[in-house]
C-alpha cells in the first residue's frame, strides 16, 4: 500500500475546467506520471450527451477525480479574485477549480489546464502554475479595479455583472 501512496504523491496534479473537459485532455495525459482532478461544479457543466458520456467513462477508468476544496479555499478564492478585480468575471466553477488547485498545492506540484483569461490571471497571483488548452493564454497579469460607476457599489458576489444596487452595468478598469 504505500508504494502505491508514493506513486500517487509524485505524479503532477492536473486540474481542468470546463474547457479542458470538453477538450478531454484527460485521455491524452499518460496516468503513470498525471492525475486528472476536476470539481463537481465543472463536471456539472458538461451537459451534451457526448462529451457527458466521454466523462463518465473518464470517472469509471479512473481517468478523472472529482474532487471538491473545503470553504476555507473557497474563501480564499473569492478573496484573492475580488482583491484583484476579477471576482465578476469568474463563475462559481472557475472558484471550484483554484479552491482545489489552492487545496492541493500545498501538498502536491499543480498545473490547473484552462483557456479562461480571468481564470489564468488569478491562478498567476496565487503563484498556481497553469497551460491554456486551445489559446495563447495571457502574457501578463494584471488587477483591475471593479465598481458601479453610479453608486460606487464593489461585487461581492461571482459572476456579478449588474449593480444590485442601482441596476446600472458593473464596470471594470484595469489598475496595474
Amino acid at each position: 500500500m504505500s508504494s502505491q501512496r508514493g506513486l500517487s504523491d509524485s505524479r503532477l496534479a492536473v486540474i481542468g475546467d470546463t474547457g479542458a473537459l470538453l477538450a478531454r485532455v484527460y485521455y491524452m495525459l499518460p496516468s503513470y506520471k498525471f492525475e486528472f482532478y476536476t470539481t463537481s461544479a465543472c463536471f456539472k457543466e458538461v451537459k451534451d450527451a457526448e462529451n457527458r458520456e466521454a466523462l463518465l467513462n473518464a470517472l469509471e477508468l479512473g481517468l478523472v477525480k472529482v474532487v471538491d476544496a473545503g470553504e476555507e479555499y473557497i474563501s480564499r478564492a473569492v478573496e484573492e479574485a475580488k482583491s484583484i478585480g476579477e471576482l465578476s468575471r469568474l463563475s462559481e466553477a472557475d472558484l471550484s477549480v483554484i479552491a482545489l488547485a489552492l487545496s492541493l498545492a500545498g501538498k502536491r506540484n499543480v498545473v490547473v489546464l484552462t483557456d479562461d483569461y480571468s481564470l489564468q490571471n488569478t491562478l498567476h497571483h496565487l503563484a498556481i502554475s497553469f497551460k491554456p488548452v486551445r489559446t495563447e493564454g495571457i502574457k501578463q497579469s494584471f488587477r483591475y479595479r471593479e465598481y458601479c460607476p453610479v453608486c460606487g457599489y464593489v461585487p461581492g458576489k461571482p459572476g456579478e455583472k449588474t449593480c444590485p444596487i442601482c441596476g446600472s452595468p458593473i464596470r471594470r478598469i484595469r489598475v496595474s
